[in-house]
């Protein structure tokens, strides 16, 4: 049950892809002065090591984020605007030999007033998490000095599974907001409690956007396609119908690949419920930048 470990696979292109796509959607909602709520069903560790031995041993970091920078790292003016936010986001970790995942990246978006929930039930992932969300945010100013800042919000960390725990802090008090599911899916059940989790949350918070993370695999296409067209029916045959998206970047030729070995992951994808107005446009040009850098 705990055996998948993040810091295998973290700056991989499975991560620039979702990082991203969840700070487009964290843009948007801080277009508005209105608070707030976050919550993130699998925090995980939420800062992790490029100098750690099992990041090196996969190498999905040196062929993901370390490349994306190697190239593009200098050369920000005309790029994509989501691709923009994220270099910056992530420039004082890299300079630091760290990568900023979700959790991180989602701190520097708060402000007073929001209300943040980040769920891990990992032990190890957990512990990690609650000594890194103490440390104050890395920044860069306009002449590129590292700086540290406080997060103005204080977040509360829940070391409960997943899915059940979703389903208490739904509804929130603050009702805008955002809901971020990413499991492993190194379980095969993964699927149908993404499945039920997102209707279930969707049906007691309607106006919240949801962020669902599933990778492509050669051996798990049956289960991706059941959940996400199980998911698009519901949404357009529930009470409160809902406007969805699919997006997805492909970084190898599925027919390619052998289903049985380690390496048959060849891309992955975000579905949105409620999704920010212009973001498939908007991912679709960082795409077309990630698949000329990193395929």
């Amino acid at each position: 049950m705990f055996s998948y470990q993040h810091e295998y696979h973290a700056g991989n292109h499975a991560d620039i892809f979702k990082h991203i796509c969840l700070t487009l959607i964290l843009e948007s909602l801080c277009k508005k002065e209105k608070p707030f709520t976050l919550i993130d069903m699998h925090a995980a560790s939420s800062i992790y090591s490029l100098d750690d031995e099992r990041l090196k041993k996969t190498g999905e970091a040196e062929s993901g984020i370390k490349k994306l920078f190697a190239q593009l790292g200098g050369k920000r003016e005309g790029l994509p605007e989501g691709l923009q936010s994220y270099l910056s986001l992530e420039e004082p970790y890299i300079r630091n030999s760290l990568y900023a995942g979700s959790p991180e990246l989602e701190r520097h978006f708060l402000r007073e007033g929001d209300s943040s929930f980040f769920i891990e039930k990992h032990p190890l992932a957990s512990k990690s998490l609650l000594e890194n969300i103490k440390r104050p945010l890395l920044k860069t100013d306009e002449k590129g000095n590292l700086y540290e800042k406080k997060c103005p919000v204080k977040t509360v960390v829940k070391i409960e599974d997943s899915y059940k725990e979703l389903n208490a802090l739904t509804p929130p008090k603050i009702k805008r907001g955002l809901i971020i599911c990413d499991p492993s899916y190194e379980d095969s059940s993964d699927y149908k409690n993404v499945e039920n989790a997102v209707k279930n949350a969707h049906k007691k918070w309607n106006t919240a956007v949801i962020a669902v993370w599933y990778p492509l695999l050669v051996r798990r296409k049956n289960e991706t396609a059941q959940m996400l067209s199980s998911l698009e029916d519901y949404a357009k045959l529930s009470l409160n119908q809902t406007q969805t998206l699919r997006l997805e970047f492909i970084t190898k030729d599925p027919d390619s690949l052998d289903p049985d070995s380690a390496s048959h992951l060849y891309g992955s994808g975000m579905f949105l419920m409620n999704p920010p107005w212009l973001i498939k446009e908007k991912m679709e040009d960082v795409t077309k930048v990630l698949k000329k850098v990193l395929c």
